[in-house]
């Protein structure tokens, strides 16, 4: 966990900032809110523990941007969650990307076609119940492996505004 970012700041800088330092991250990634600004965290993930256990003891408290870091190990979700391992839904086949931060007027049409590079089958904008959408989507692909292809539109900018994309843990 690394808090206390500008919503400036970016996957890239995230992880330059954790190799440039000697501590070469697997991932390094902002995470955004509903609005699809950054909420000023981020998450880096490391291939060895003792490794992530340096990276915390150098880089907590380090000047970044103009702002103090605070690392620290991720705590995973705090809001009232006493969950220590995610479960998985039994029916989860892991060819469906959940897509947030639409454009209040996009269609399912326009979806599917944006991820047709990727071999998209369907689509499915949420709407609330009085017909408007809810500013997120389903895309389903065939495989896996398209699916997490699908994966690198994630930033993209789509209907005037950056895409946030996860595989879709409930289908």
């Amino acid at each position: 966990f690394v808090g206390n970012l500008k919503w400036e700041c970016t996957d890239e800088e995230l992880f330059n900032l954790f190799s440039g330092g000697g501590f070469i991250p697997t991932e390094a990634n902002i995470v955004m809110g509903r609005n699809g600004r950054s909420r000023g965290y981020g998450l880096v993930t490391f291939a060895d523990a003792s490794v992530a256990d340096s990276a915390m003891n150098v880089f907590n408290g380090q000047d970044f941007q103009g702002r103090a870091l605070i690392v620290h190990e991720d705590r995973g979700a705090t809001r009232g969650s006493s969950k220590t391992e995610e479960t998985v839904d039994p029916n989860f086949t892991g060819t469906s990307v959940f897509v947030n931060n639409l454009a209040w007027s996009t269609t399912e049409d326009e979806l599917k076609s944006f991820f047709a590079a990727h071999g998209a089958v369907s689509s499915t904008i949420a709407l609330r119940k009085d017909g408007k959408s809810r500013g997120w989507g389903t895309v389903q692909f065939s495989t896996q492996e398209q699916a997490q292809a699908a994966l690198s539109m994630k930033g993209q900018e789509f209907g005037g505004r950056m895409i946030e994309c996860l595989l879709d843990k409930k289908a």
